[in-house]
């Protein structure tokens, strides 16, 4: 299946297109298409603060195209992560709109992660428009909340970051075809620190729509970074930052369009 990062697409009967960059796209054949709408992650706080929430996702399940037809494509952007005794932004609204959509497809960012963690979570994004609308995981302090494909997004479960959906492969983006959207792992907890800072058995950063883990800190006057996510899932926080080091928010992952053609 051919896969295009960043506005393009390749041959082949049934190509999909990752839009990464808000523009203008024209199908360049006729056909049906499934429409993806991910609204960015939120950022996680800095010092002892909680984790971002997941964007929004919005589906259009099949939509007949022609090549004299053309959308318009917002991409959300991710949100930056803040240092220090700061909330982490949220993330950017992602939409498509154009020939054969009667409102626009519309994917929320997430809230980012709070300051010592009040209120006690950062919402995820929500959609709107679309056959599919579902509402970003929330963000608590154990890691971000992460895309709903099937339904709300993955929130954090007995200290694990959410996860794009239990259910599937969790094989990453581009093991997506013929209307299916596929997240990755989501970020794991980190058990311990080493003397010179090092998380201990853990990976923080997330797979694609999945969030990534809260980090805890470690040496004083270090940085300690909170767990990332790539697309769509929430940036995980940074715990007791305050009191040991330098805390550095996840960054939220970007929002993103996948346009699929089908073959039904």
């Amino acid at each position: 299946m051919p896969v295009s990062l960043g506005g393009g697409g390749g041959g082949g009967v049934f190509p999909q297109f990752f839009l990464t960059k808000s523009q203008t796209w024209v199908p360049p054949m006729d056909g049906k298409i499934a429409i993806h709408v991910i609204g960015a992650g939120g950022a996680g706080a800095g010092n002892n603060g909680q984790a971002g929430g997941g964007g929004g996702y919005c589906k259009k399940n099949s939509l007949a195209v022609t090549t004299s037809g053309s959308f318009v494509v917002v991409v959300g952007a991710a949100a930056n992560p803040p240092q220090g005794n700061y909330s982490g932004a949220g993330g950017g609204t992602s939409t498509v709109a154009g020939t054969g959509l009667s409102a626009t497809l519309t994917a929320n960012g997430g809230a980012g992660g709070n300051v010592n963690s009040s209120p006690n979570h950062a919402p995820g994004g929500t959609a709107s428009n679309g056959d599919v609308n579902n509402t970003g995981g929330r963000g608590y302090s154990g890691g971000g909340g992460a895309v709903g494909v099937y339904g709300t997004g993955g929130e954090t479960t007995n200290g694990r970051a959410g996860q794009t959906d239990a259910g599937s492969t969790q094989a990453g983006l581009a093991n997506s075809m013929y209307g299916v959207i596929i997240g990755g792992l989501a970020g794991t907890k980190n058990t311990g620190y080493d003397t010179d800072n090092n998380t201990v058995n853990a990976t923080p950063n997330a797979g694609d729509l999945s969030g990534g883990h809260e980090v805890r800190a470690g040496v004083a006057g270090s940085s300690n970074v909170g767990g990332s996510s790539t697309v769509g899932g929430g940036g995980g926080g940074v715990l007791d930052g305050s009191t040991a080091g330098i805390g550095i928010g996840g960054r939220g992952g970007a929002g993103l369009v996948l346009i699929q053609y089908l073959p039904w």
